[in-house]
């Protein structure tokens, strides 16, 4: 059996596993109605989001033709390791804040100089925009994708009812010599609220 997660999907035993940053700060009770689903499953336009070997920043900046910016809501933060829950977002017509994915990521610290680790932990800019900005060299390893009926929580954070069925993956990125420094959880929207 291959373990491509475009063509299977992992068994819902590794749940915990593989959406750890979510079961962090939403809590590992909180009983999420997840399925795992092989990529080649996702349903558009979250396919074309989502099942891709590429950080996700530019992915929706290019689909939303916005600049994406970053709320952070939550975070834990050590010397060498930050943990956050965030939105990401563009601006509408109207100057609104309109989310386009929900993130909860670990990052290790340690790899990168004391400058950029600063700007990681600043919380104003998304992982992935910084990274390419500084021309850190990376590569993005999607586990699985799923679809989640999402709580109400999560659908506060994504202005969505809570119940409703979103689409997601979880990422890891590696550095140049294929190292993990960041573990990911990603969530998006509904396609109705691009």
């Amino acid at each position: 059996m291959s373990n491509d997660p475009f063509t299977t999907a992992p068994p819902q035993t590794a749940e915990l596993d593989l959406l750890m940053p979510l079961h962090f700060f939403l809590g590992a009770m909180s009983g999420f109605d997840v399925t795992f689903i092989p990529g080649e499953d996702m349903p558009e336009p979250y396919r074309h989001l989502l099942v891709h070997e590429s950080d996700m920043t530019p992915r929706l900046s290019d689909f939303h033709q916005s600049e994406i910016g970053l709320r952070v809501h939550t975070k834990k933060e050590a010397d060498d390791f930050v943990m956050r829950a965030v939105v990401l977002h563009k601006t509408d017509s109207q100057g609104e804040l309109v989310p386009v994915e929900f993130g909860a990521i670990g990052i290790q610290l340690e790899p990168f100089p004391a400058p950029l680790q600063e700007m990681i932990k600043a919380g104003e800019r998304p992982l992935g925009g910084i990274l390419q900005e500084q021309g850190v060299v990376h590569s993005s390893h999607p586990r699985a994708y799923f679809k989640i009926l999402i709580d109400e929580k999560l659908g506060d954070l994504l202005h969505a009812p809570a119940g409703s069925t979103h689409y997601g993956r979880s990422n890891v990125l590696r550095d140049a010599d294929g190292i993990d420094f960041a573990d990911i959880v990603e969530i998006l929207p509904l396609a109705e609220n691009p």
